[in-house]
């Protein structure tokens, strides 16, 4: 996990089974559900494509919403509930209707890139904000998205080469980086990790625009050139100067779609949970960011890989231009960690890992303590 390419419903007895292990919330159950859907029916119409739409550039994510917004040529990211949405090899993402009439023309270069906690920047047409509970299926080049009822909300077509999504990834510049974090490899399959932490205090910079900090437990794996991260990710943004939840499927590299659920605001002092499962009766991961003190969460499932050996797992402190320490936050304390395989405890063995990349003035205070191995870790910032 220290590669820096970084970072539903379910059926009544997987329901039941959640709450015997103390899983909030709960998703509303689709009879039926599980590995064997038949994708047929979601196959997209004919597409019909209007060459008199101006090509724009966007400046938020492509989120399905139930109405769209554009606003002096640029969307504010909203487009229609059962949207299709085409990448297509020239650069250009076209955006349809559920019935394959055109909405929009979309220019990959020219839209605004925003960070991710997978550790890089992606273009706004690669990122797609989703409902709670949203679970995210992969069938070769498409993608296709479904709410908590089971309807279909987002279908993605990537008909960019492999070649061009599988380029490498561009240097980071310092300051973007994990900070430093406790992790380890184990052999066996992972098929879940939970813990809690509390919100710790905010950066005394209030840190600027561009400045990110992210805090989450997560599992990463590699297949071939992409990497996934699964992450419940605590994070304060520049932007609204607040601390924020969110349940992100993060992939490298720069060329494949982004999906996460809803974004809530937390405080300092509030517990939060983060849980990442994978139901073999669904053939899914379900990743939940919880705040135990309001009850607000974020969660989203997806298909994107499957449990494998040699995952790396760890909880984190991430910077994105972060300059010195009036930018990190105060310590995080992640406790109560579980790490299972197919419902067995595993064996873990945390180990301290630290950037090279984030300025020394920020790292020589920074400290992975390993209270009670693998259980208890403190994230030593200077704050």
């Amino acid at each position: 996990m220290n590669k820096k390419i970084g970072m539903q419903a379910f059926p009544l007895l997987l329901a039941a089974m959640l709450v015997s292990t103390g899983f909030v919330p709960i998703a509303s159950a689709i009879a039926g559900e599980g590995a064997g859907i038949d994708f047929d029916r979601y196959s997209p119409p004919q597409l019909n494509v209007d060459p008199s739409i101006e090509t724009i550039a966007i400046s938020e994510a492509l989120s399905p919403q139930s109405e769209r917004r554009i606003t002096d040529s640029r969307t504010e990211g909203g487009i229609p509930l059962g949207s299709i949405v085409v990448h297509a090899a020239d650069g250009i993402t076209q955006v349809f209707d559920k019935n394959g009439n055109q909405l929009l023309s979309i220019s990959d270069e020219k839209s605004g890139k925003l960070p991710t906690p997978a550790g890089v920047e992606k273009s706004c047409t690669r990122l797609h904000q989703l409902p709670n509970d949203s679970r995210v299926y992969h069938r070769g080049d498409q993608t296709f998205v479904l709410d908590a009822a089971g309807e279909l909300i987002l279908t993605v077509i990537d008909k960019t080469p492999s070649s061009g999504r599988n380029v490498a990834e561009p240097k980071m510049w310092t300051g973007n980086s994990w900070v430093e974090s406790a992790e380890d490899r184990p052999n066996s399959e992972i098929t879940e990790y939970t813990a809690y932490w509390t919100v710790p205090s905010s950066p005394p910079s209030g840190l600027a625009i561009n400045e990110r900090i992210y805090l989450f437990n997560g599992i990463e794996r590699t297949v071939g050139s992409t990497t996934y991260l699964l992450q419940p990710v605590l994070a304060y943004n520049g932007s609204t100067h607040q601390w924020e939840g969110q349940a992100w499927a993060a992939y490298s590299p720069n060329y494949q779609d982004s999906y996460y659920g809803p974004l809530f605001g937390t405080a300092t002092g509030h517990t939060m949970r983060g849980r990442i499962y994978w139901s073999s009766s669904l053939n899914l991961w379900s990743i939940t960011i919880y705040d135990h003190t309001t009850g607000q969460y974020s969660s989203l499932s997806t298909q994107c890989m499957q449990p494998g050996a040699g995952c790396r797992v760890g909880c984190v402190l991430e910077g994105w231009n972060i300059d010195d320490n009036t930018d990190v936050p105060g310590d995080t304390l992640f406790y109560d960690m579980v790490y299972k395989s197919y419902g067995a405890p595993m064996s873990i063995d945390l180990e301290p890992w630290y950037s090279t990349e984030v300025p020394y003035e920020i790292m020589r205070y920074c400290q992975v303590q390993i209270i009670q191995n693998p259980s208890r870790v403190c994230l030593h910032t200077y704050n």
